[in-house]
């Protein structure tokens, strides 16, 4: 699956489909995409990386928009109806 490109915006995340999760940090006139990426197993701040794509290959890439802090437990807890914790 993918989004439209033209639904890209700064500050949202994004899982991809090697797994880890991308946050927008800016849209270049050119059309690129300036994002942050890291392991969906590691949502802690300091586990973001730097990065560049072409802004139709990232959103290619896109599986579906998720929380910045989201990680793969979070999901398997909202299958068996259980609250997800608050973010801090």
């Amino acid at each position: 699956m993918s989004v439209p490109v033209e639904t890209l915006a700064v500050g949202k995340c994004y899982l991809v489909e090697t797994g880890r999760v991308r946050r927008v940090m800016r849209l270049m006139p050119d059309g690129r995409v300036q994002f942050e990426h890291r392991l969906a197993q590691q949502p802690q701040a300091k586990s973001w990386q730097p990065g560049m794509q072409e802004g139709r290959s990232f959103a290619e890439q896109v599986e579906r928009e998720v929380a910045c802090d989201w990680a793969p437990a979070g999901d398997e807890r909202a299958r068996r109806g259980a609250p997800r914790p608050e973010s801090a």
